[in-house]
């Protein structure tokens, strides 16, 4: 039987075999384009997946969920957590099927083109579609998102996947170790990290609210005066600055409008107080040669009375005299100044009668806590409050110390008595800046006094340098130049 197909001025007779022919390579032809489709879109979908999920890191999911202002955001880390802590798994499972697409899709190209077309179309289709392209979107700043709305797929593949999947993660595990001793994405940060951390923040901060006013963080810097301008701020500007440098061109960010961005102060305290672990009483202490200290044998009269509060201290460490008290005290040697028995709260002087001529013995003494030299601040500040004290002894021997105080006798010299601490010192450490009270201010305005005048005496002599440099200059004759010219005998030659 044949069919007949009737063109516009001719009959053509096709036979039914041939006709079925052509319909089966037609349908063969699509099935294989419809394969190479469904493999670039595969090995794109994984790639991404593997590039998207894998890049997350578990500490951070953690931290977004708890602290992130967006809620949508917390949302996708609480949700993405389990996924990326299950990391050898995700792994093993996207590694399977990118490997399945990749080995498909020559095999549908191979049908359609020559090998070689095959081989040139299938690396330049796998690299474009299947690894640049969805390695930008999976990475870009939709990256949680893409990430949230992919983990019913990414159930489906471990399902899929599991019975390869599984044996190999448990392997994985055993063999590779993914967790805090040997991960680094689960490995928190240690102090200097999380110290550098912050820093990298803060000064991220200034550069770019430094750019948005205009100038370049080199020249900010070029305009100041190196490290004698600086020293000289530092002892003339308060402690403090505003938390925002305000931008002449354009407002500041929204995420620096919600939440007020780090000040210095605040970089200064958390670094000072993730080095209270590694700082230790020897890096903040006052030696003994630098401690103010009262014999017990002292007559509290008006003359000594007035010489310990002219020093403005509210605590007076005492040691055990010797020798009979002398009108001027600090003229023992060190030694024997070490002999610490307690310390004297300045503010028991206030109710003494110093008529009565009594000795600095006759009151009570404050028992200090002695610490190691190599004690770190924590122990330190966990120390004084829990106990109460604001000023502790620093010796060799602790044990001899302590029990010699424990016992009411003054520290034996074995004890090595170093120096003493107390509370402001750990603030000031914690702080990385000096706390002043009211005595202090009087000994700062005096060294801001002599700073000043010092670098006005600097300023005046750059001044007198650069203007007669310029004279020099303007005159166009220095010491260097010659008076008359090299060729002058041409004047003689007429």
């Amino acid at each position: 039987m044949e069919r007949f197909l009737r063109g516009v001025d001719h009959i053509k007779v096709v036979a039914p075999e041939k006709i079925q022919i052509d319909i089966d390579r037609d349908w063969f032809i699509i099935r294989n384009i419809v394969g190479v489709l469904i493999t670039i879109a595969t090995v794109g979908l994984i790639s991404g997946l593997f590039l998207g999920l894998l890049t997350l890191d578990a500490l951070d999911l953690q931290i977004m969920e708890r602290a992130s202002l967006d809620e949508d955001e917390k949302v996708y880390a609480r949700e993405l957590l389990p996924v990326v802590q299950n990391r050898h798994r995700l792994l093993v499972s996207l590694l399977v099927l990118n490997a399945l697409a990749y080995e498909s899709m020559p095999i549908f190209l191979d049908a359609l083109v020559p090998s070689w077309v095959a081989i040139i179309l299938s690396v330049t289709l796998i690299l474009l579609f299947g690894e640049i392209l969805p390695s930008a979107i999976f990475t870009g700043p939709n990256q949680l998102k893409l990430g949230y709305y992919s983990i019913p797929l990414v159930q489906v593949f471990l399902v899929i996947t599991a019975p390869i999947a599984v044996p190999l993660a448990k392997l994985l595990d055993y063999m590779v170790h993914d967790g805090p001793a040997s991960s680094h994405h689960h490995e928190p940060y240690n102090r200097g990290e999380l110290s550098a951390l912050v820093r990298i923040q803060y000064e991220e901060r200034m550069a770019s609210q430094t750019r948005r006013r205009g100038m370049k963080p080199q020249e900010r810097k070029a305009t100041q005066w190196a490290n004698f301008k600086k020293e000289m701020l530092q002892a003339v500007t308060e402690r403090f600055e505003e938390n925002e440098i305000e931008s002449t061109l354009e407002p500041p960010p929204l995420d620096e409008q919600l939440t007020p961005p780090l000040h210095r102060t605040e970089v200064h305290l958390i670094e000072g107080s993730l080095q209270m672990k590694t700082k230790v009483t020897m890096d903040i202490y006052t030696p003994l040669r630098h401690v103010y200290a009262v014999p017990d044998n002292m007559i509290l009269d008006k003359d000594n009375i007035s010489a310990i509060y002219s020093y403005g201290f509210s605590r007076i460490p005492v040691y055990r005299a010797t020798e009979p008290f002398l009108s001027e005290a600090g003229h023992e040697s060190l030694p024997e100044r070490s002999r610490m028995i307690g310390y004297l709260m300045t503010r028991q002087l206030m109710l003494i009668d110093w008529d009565h001529k009594r000795q600095v013995s006759s009151l009570p003494l404050q028992k200090p806590l002695v610490f190691s030299p190599r004690a770190n601040l924590v122990d330190v500040l966990s120390g004084l409050r829990s106990k109460g004290v604001i000023m502790g002894f620093v010796c060799a021997r602790t044990d001899i110390a302590k029990q010699a105080l424990n016992n009411n006798q003054p520290i034996p010299v074995e004890a090595g008595f170093m120096g003493i601490l107390t509370l402001e010192d750990v603030m000031e450490s914690i702080l990385q800046d000096r706390i002043y009270d009211e005595f202090d201010m009087k000994e700062r305005d005096r060294a801001v006094a002599t700073l000043q005048r010092w670098a006005a005496t600097r300023l005046q002599k750059f001044v007198r340098k650069k203007q007669k440099e310029r004279r020099f200059s303007a005159n166009g004759t220095t010491e260097r130049t010659p008076l008359l010219r090299e060729n002058s005998g041409s004047f003689y030659s007429t």
